[in-house]
């Protein structure tokens, strides 16, 4: 899953202007990248430049996010981490196994009635 989206850049590969920018994973980490899937053509896919030179690219060509695209990037966050509270409530869940007895023989002395 991708991080959320910080602004459009111009791929300087294939000249698609809707290239979207994010931020490394990780805590400490402050590097850009950007993800280039046009609707046509070929796809560039994900450019992660680490040196300086290619992290300066980004940030002196980035595009912020206007008010329309800002609204959109904040409802695909929310659904996206809906689905990731979907999946980890569903996984304690299934987690949750039935007690078991406390010996083997425990199944002798239980009453057949409950």
């Amino acid at each position: 899953m991708a991080k959320e989206i910080l602004g459009h850049i111009t791929c300087p590969h294939c000249g698609n202007k809707k290239a979207t920018v994010h931020q490394n994973a990780g805590r400490n980490s402050k590097a850009l990248y950007y993800r280039c899937y046009p609707d046509e053509g070929e796809q560039c896919g994900t450019i992660q430049p680490s040196l300086s030179g290619g992290q300066n690219f980004i940030k002196n060509n980035m595009r912020p996010l206007n008010n329309i695209e800002q609204a959109a990037a904040a409802e695909h966050a929310a659904e996206n981490a809906k689905v990731e509270q979907i999946k980890v409530a569903e996984k304690v869940t299934k987690k949750s196994p039935e007690p078991k007895p406390k010996n083997s023989f425990a199944w002798l002395t239980e009453d057949s009635a409950s």
